[in-house]
């Protein structure tokens, strides 16, 4: 309303549109996210993390060397399309919740060498990105994953409306009343496109 604007001190109208920014990016997100802990049926027929796509952990490991190296090579022996083509897919991240980000910071430490040699990390694990993500607590604060990177092999695939990349944010001045309304659109949406780049194991 005009007493509302002409009171505004604290500039709370100016950072409206920062605060929408926050809350799309927070949605986005929400929905790339949704999708790994939701592991939704792909063309197939079977869920994203399946024994039969063979990223899906048969038994749960704790996050350590011997587990991501299994983890590892069930992904380099993906196949193509033709069920022979050996893909050779190599994991860029290492995907933990919350409750696991110390361990994988320490797993993939470039610094830390330790005194026991049959302890130390090989620098194909250390050269593993650690992202840690809060929203897969949730689901499961044991539960770890592999992904490999977006320019080896799709995994998911979030995209816009063509020329809508982000939100659209329009505002009008009220004629009925004197006050000023806010618009705000976001066409956005996500969707897993293939299995073998990412890999899950349910943990211990």
């Amino acid at each position: 309303t005009r007493q509302v604007l002409i009171n505004d001190d604290l500039d709370a109208f100016t950072r409206i549109p920062a605060m929408y920014g926050n809350s799309i990016a927070q949605l986005e997100s929400d929905v790339v996210w949704g999708i790994i802990t939701a592991n939704p049926a792909m063309a197939d027929g079977n869920a994203l993390f399946h024994t039969t796509h063979k990223n899906l952990a048969g038994t749960g490991a704790a996050l350590d060397v011997a587990s991501v190296g299994a983890a590892r090579a069930a992904m380099a022996l993906q196949t193509g399309l033709d069920k022979k083509t050996v893909l050779n897919i190599r994991p860029a991240f290492l995907i933990v919740p919350a409750a696991l980000e110390l361990k994988a910071e320490q797993l993939v430490a470039q610094n830390l060498v330790p005194a026991d040699s049959a302890k130390v990390v090989p620098q194909s694990i250390r050269t593993l990105s650690p992202i840690s993500e809060p929203r897969l607590d949730a689901a499961s604060a044991t539960a770890w994953y592999l992904a490999a990177s977006p320019n080896q092999i799709d995994t998911i695939e979030y995209a816009y409306l063509e020329g809508q990349q982000g939100a659209y944010i329009e505002t009008r001045n009220g004629f009925d009343v004197d006050g000023v309304e806010i618009k705000c659109r976001l066409d956005f949406g996500a969707k897993a496109i293939d299995w073998r780049g990412l890999y899950k194991n349910p943990g211990a």
